[in-house]
């Protein structure tokens, strides 16, 4: 797996001989960011794939170190509604931070950056590519996960 950092442009390779170009996680624009922002509000919304997540972080599975397996039993215990939104999410998330890659169709002409295209990828190089643009996730969306220190938040503690 291919380590980056997501602050700086990126050529990563992948499986099959491709390559990605990555964006700065600072140069992503608003017009993407915003519909990754809200299909992962309505993951956060359901409660069954929250606690879901929930479990997998605490066995210590990560995006960038998940297994074939941990999906299966992942995908077993959540919606099916909910893992395609979170495919839609994944989906955006290489839309955002792809600049380029080096993929051809069966013409030979360049397979565009975009959420059809991706449906054209190798599904190798694809599972590569979601792991290594993973930490972007954090980055674009704000931390729901933890309280605020600030008593008006809306995220601040309950109770008291």
């Amino acid at each position: 797996m291919t380590i980056i950092d997501i602050h700086t442009a990126s050529r990563v390779p992948l499986a099959g001989g491709a390559w990605a170009d990555l964006r700065p996680v600072q140069d992503i624009r608003e017009r993407a960011r915003r519909p990754i922002r809200a299909k992962t509000m309505q993951l956060l919304a359901d409660a069954e794939f929250t606690s879901t997540i929930q479990g997998a972080l605490k066995d210590g599975i990560t995006a960038q170190s998940i297994t074939d397996e941990d999906k299966r039993r992942i995908g077993a215990s959540v919606s099916p509604q909910m893992m395609a939104v979170l495919e839609e999410v994944q989906d955006l998330l290489l839309v955002a931070v792809v600049r380029g890659w080096s993929f051809l169709d069966e013409d030979g002409q360049p397979v565009p950056v975009s959420t059809d295209g991706i449906l054209d990828l190798p599904g190798p190089a694809l599972d590569e590519l979601k792991r290594t643009v993973a930490p972007y996730q954090s980055a674009l969306n704000p931390n729901l996960s933890e309280p605020s220190p600030d008593p008006a938040s809306p995220t601040g503690p309950s109770g008291g």
